[in-house]
């Protein structure tokens, strides 16, 4: 079967590996603040969402060993890293107002 040139040069680009590298890092911050939030009391969550974070950040060294390719390797690092604090941002944020409104 053949591809048209955009479709492969975008395969080729990196999208394979940003879906295989990136997106799993993100699920595994959302799930992690999930469990924070419903698991853990209120004193203990932001030392708890550290560790979320702490757990993306060797999950996304890990994928990238894992899945070497020497292209993009910053720029899919960057991305898996900026995406997770920022969920991690937003879930802390949502946490604060949450204990507020309580």
């Amino acid at each position: 079967m053949t591809y048209p040139t955009s479709l492969r040069a975008l395969y080729d680009c990196g999208v394979a590996h940003v879906m295989s590298n990136v997106i799993p890092v993100w699920i595994v911050t959302a799930v992690g603040v999930v469990v924070v939030g419903f698991v853990v009391d209120v004193d203990s969550r932001v030392a708890s969402m550290v560790a979320v974070l702490a757990a993306s950040l060797l999950m996304a060294f890990i994928l990238q060993v894992v899945a070497y390719h020497r292209e993009g390797l910053v720029s899919r690092l960057s991305l898996a890293l900026t995406g997770s604090v920022l969920l991690t941002a937003g879930a802390a944020v949502v946490f604060q107002v949450l204990s507020v409104v309580d």
